[in-house]
């Protein structure tokens, strides 16, 4: 039973690995339709795009954990020094590998579109929830 179970979690682990989120999906839909995409065009596209969210994600994270974990106290308003302090930190951490995962996602995605259909790439990723979530 226990070989089986083993089995069964290597042959998924992959899937698992690479599954998008449901807004992650959603968000590429809009991005696509937004800019037209031809379907050659869009399947170049997407998986590259969801390595980019998958990154950006992981990049946000570097400070939502912590801001998570001390969000009772920024709530009541009761950080302390230390508090404040990783929490500026990790926000600026934060930011620099947000910026560095754009820097190497428009290198990559301008292999596979014009500058300009990054531009917009980039512009309609970042369009708030409201807009890519109809």
């Amino acid at each position: 039973m226990k070989k089986t179970l083993l089995i069964i979690v290597i042959m998924l682990l992959p899937a698992l690995l690479f599954a998008q989120t449901n807004k992650d999906k959603e968000r590429f839909a809009y991005v696509a339709t937004q800019m037209n995409l031809s379907k050659e065009v869009k399947a170049r596209v997407q998986p590259v795009f969801y390595a980019y969210m998958k990154e950006l994600h992981a990049a946000k994270d570097i400070y939502d954990a912590l801001k998570e974990k001390n969000l009772t106290a920024i709530r009541k308003q009761t950080l302390t020094a230390a508090q404040a302090n990783a929490l500026n930190a990790a926000r600026w951490r934060s930011d620099e590998k947000v910026l560095e995962v754009r820097r190497a996602y428009t290198q990559k995605f301008s292999t596979l579109l014009s500058p300009q259909q990054v531009y917009y790439l980039f512009s309609y990723a970042n369009d708030s929830k409201s807009k890519w979530k109809k």
